[in-house]
């Protein structure tokens, strides 16, 4: 069920001039500022949330997440945050998103946020190179939230936007301090099944998302493969990926990556042209042989 609309509300320094998202707590809208750079707003109610602490508990997401905005490329950057007056809602002034059609040249009369959803509606599967690519992106971003302590908790296409070609986090509302205890919000479709609030749930969000990227399936259907797989020219590519999916979004934690760099190195591999499989065994000779090394060292 939508929340009824609201008035257009006014934000200091920023004209207001399209809504172009929202969910159940928020409106996004396109803005252009006194500078006359156009900026996504976001704007927070908080008569839309059930009580004052999950009001005031997003606001804090967004204090933690502006600390490493700015100072991190591979983060959304998170310009300016402020609250009404009254206290009816708060607002923060984001990067804007590529346009679908026109890339960084915005016209409001036409203006639609290239997201990853976006994206995929518009050419379906994408080629497992350029997967993987986009994935890079997103991984080096968890890298850096994650060695802040910080996780997304609701990676998902819709909230993935394409700022200057790079792949980037939204609706960072949600993120918050790691957490050994689950939690279970965001979008089920994408969640691992122990819940959300550690790394390697992040991981296990961004293995589906890559999914459904490479395969044009929707994510219900993991792990299943296209019956037309064998006739892809990109099928090598294509398995090498699908070599990482499957470790991020294994049912078992500890069976998953180690931690966003792991899943970052495996997908610059594909970017690269390389063997995901034939490096991991590699890896297992070597760990073997020091293993054997060691034991023959404990002997003498």
């Amino acid at each position: 069920m939508q929340p009824p609309a609201k008035p257009r509300p006014v934000i200091p320094d920023y004209e207001l001039i399209l809504k172009i998202g929202g969910g159940s707590h928020g409106d996004v809208w396109l803005a252009n500022g006194m500078m006359g750079v156009y900026r996504a707003v976001k704007v927070v109610w908080r008569d839309r949330f059930g009580d004052a602490k999950s009001y005031l508990r997003e606001f804090e997401g967004i204090r933690r997440f502006a600390a490493i905005s700015l100072r991190e490329p591979s983060q959304l950057g998170l310009l300016h945050a402020g609250r009404c007056p009254s206290n009816d809602f708060f607002y923060y002034v984001m990067e804007l998103a590529d346009d679908a059609e026109r890339g960084g040249d915005i016209d409001p009369r036409t203006y639609v946020p290239l997201t990853l959803r976006e994206l995929r509606l518009r050419r379906g599967r994408l080629p497992a190179a350029e997967a993987a690519a986009l994935g890079a992106d997103l991984a080096r971003a968890l890298v850096v939230l994650h060695r802040n302590g910080l996780v997304h908790r609701d990676i998902k296409p819709a909230n993935i936007v394409i700022v200057g070609g790079v792949a980037k986090l939204a609706d960072v509302g949600l993120v918050a301090v790691a957490s050994d205890e689950p939690a279970f919000i965001g979008t089920r479709d994408f969640a691992p099944p122990e819940g959300a609030g550690a790394p390697q749930a992040d991981l296990f969000s961004l293995g589906i998302v890559i999914y459904k990227l490479a395969t044009g399936f929707e994510s219900q259907r993991f792990p299943r493969l296209p019956r037309e797989l064998a006739g892809w020219t990109d099928r090598r590519a294509f398995l090498e990926l699908n070599e990482i999916i499957l470790m991020a979004c294994n049912p078992e934690v500890s069976h998953r990556f180690r931690d966003a760099s792991a899943m970052l190195g495996e997908l610059l591999l594909v970017q690269a042209g390389r063997s995901v499989r034939r490096v991991r065994a590699a890896d297992k000779r070597s760990m073997r042989r020091l293993r054997i090394a060691r034991a023959l060292a404990r002997l003498f």
